[in-house]
């Protein structure tokens, strides 16, 4: 007889989501995580970044407090007591997962899983020798691991990758980041704030590709605005630290980090080479679904990606795998969205996926938020689109707060349909929830211009941003109609 109706295999987001979801429709579950319970999004990636965020938010806000009558000369940041309140976070909400997990009836057994027949995983490397567990159900949510650029070598000291980034001892005076896309900007924006001399290399057209047009070109203004060197249709071909001697032929002496370690020298398509303290390597994560066992079972996948449908079942009776391992949308809400339909699927319902309202949340200063088709995309489709924009500069509330910088911007078509939101500017992350709503339940730009808005705050800027689709905005200059 089946031990559990679902054994999980990784206790991230969508693992243990998916643990307590089968518990609430009565199923028996267990969880299986070799590291620490919460995955790379509470341990090493969403959380521990965005306590670091927030507080050099708060810092480049005391640094303006002038502007608000505040006087405040002298602050400075305290990087060890910084790292020490983004572990006592993370520490506090993994108990918290803990006892969640607990409490629903969950086992959480320590170890690596290695599926080894239908309905039997064997778990080695945990507190005993070997455990073999049986279920009616098998759940892959390894995960993703940071993907390698070619021919870079991370040492884990001055050329590192995000995992390193965030156990560091010191501000370091320079950091070169290799890929401008959401993790490496989320990067330049926190270590600028707090004094790192920032250069961004990207090899693709522009920063954050996979964000709208208008929205990459804006923000890379605001980051260079803020002194922060960014280079696009560039690669870094090596990156070295050569001896002293090599300062007569091009390249400045190596100089010493505040860590002790030799700084660095990148060298870029360009021609141009740059000697920086650390390079970060930040070019994206890749599926962790190999060496579990399933390529002998004959789970269709496409090297580590386990390839599920949209009731996250792979071709194998009895096997499902959520989130990042799947390769699909690799964000933290997706595996929880996707945990809570494999858990379902478990228990006899009939739940499928939905991914055409999926927002995206970039918590660089300024935020950025953006839900459903680009601009591009949208044109693309062949429909009539219609663009409103409505500026902070003209939120009474985003003006108040000192933040006037950005803007929202509506896509919709002929009818009114809203086909993508996209936002930069103050409390984006929190703003894009709304279009999320609008889209997924199709309430269109009349719905949305209909609902009263509380004044003043941040959301009238998306009322007005809907009204301005057809040219209607109350409170910027009226568009010029044919």
């Amino acid at each position: 007889m089946a031990e559990y109706d679902a054994i999980v295999i990784g206790g991230g987001l969508g693992g243990y989501i998916c643990a307590i979801r089968t518990a609430q429709l009565g199923g028996k579950a267990c969880v299986i995580e070799e590291d620490k319970i919460g995955g790379t999004c509470l341990n090493r990636g969403c959380i521990p970044t965005k306590a670091l965020l927030t507080t050099a938010g708060l810092f480049s806000r005391i640094k303006k407090a002038k502007d608000f009558g505040i006087k405040a000369e002298g602050c400075s940041v305290d990087f060890t007591a910084m790292m020490d309140r983004k572990e006592k976070i993370v520490a506090r909400l993994r108990a918290g997962v803990e006892f969640l997990l607990k409490n629903n009836g969950i086992d959480i057994v320590k170890g690596k899983g290695k599926v080894t027949g239908k309905g039997t995983v064997e778990v080695t490397g945990g507190t005993e020798p070997q455990k073999t567990l049986s279920g009616r159900n098998i759940v892959v949510a390894t995960g993703s691991v940071v993907a390698r650029v070619p021919g870079i070598e991370c040492n884990g000291t001055n050329i590192i990758t995000s995992n390193e980034m965030l156990s560091l001892a010191s501000v370091p005076s320079s950091l070169l980041i290799i890929g401008g896309g959401v993790i490496g900007c989320e990067f330049a924006s926190l270590f600028s704030e707090i004094g790192t001399k920032i250069t961004i290399v990207e090899m693709l057209p522009q920063i954050l590709p996979l964000e709208d047009e208008e929205i990459s070109k804006t923000f890379r203004r605001m980051l260079e605005k803020q002194g922060i060197k960014i280079y696009t249709d560039t690669k870094v071909n090596a990156v070295v630290s050569p001896p002293s001697a090599e300062a007569g032929r091009g390249l400045a002496p190596i100089s010493i980090g505040a860590d002790g370690q030799s700084s660095v020298v990148s060298e870029l398509s360009n021609g141009e080479k740059i000697e920086t303290e650390k390079v970060l390597v930040c070019t994206g994560r890749a599926p962790n679904g190999s060496g579990l066992g399933l390529e002998e079972l004959g789970v269709k996948m496409d090297r580590a990606r386990v390839i599920a449908d949209e009731k996250m079942h792979t071709n194998i009776e009895g096997i499902y795998a959520v989130g990042d391992v799947n390769g699909g949308i690799m964000l933290a809400h997706v595996a929880t969205a996707e945990g809570v339909v494999a858990a379902e699927n478990i228990m006899g319902k009939d739940s499928r996926m939905d991914y055409t309202a999926v927002p995206g949340c970039i918590f660089t200063f300024p935020e950025i938020g953006s839900v459903g088709l680009t601009e591009k995309k949208a044109r693309e489709t062949g429909a009539e689109v219609t663009v409103g924009r409505f500026p902070f500069s003209a939120c009474g509330k985003a003006i108040a707060m000192g933040e006037p910088d950005g803007f929202v911007k509506v896509i919709a078509d002929k009818s009114g349909k809203v086909l993508g939101v996209h936002i930069i500017g103050p409390e984006a992350t929190n703003l894009i929830a709304e279009a999320a709503v609008c889209i997924r339940n199709n309430i269109g730009i009349e719905g949305i211009a209909k609902t009263i808005h509380a004044h003043p705050t941040l959301p009238e800027a998306v009322v007005e941003a809907a009204l301005d689709t057809r040219s209607e905005a109350l409170q910027i200059l009226r568009k010029k109609i044919g």
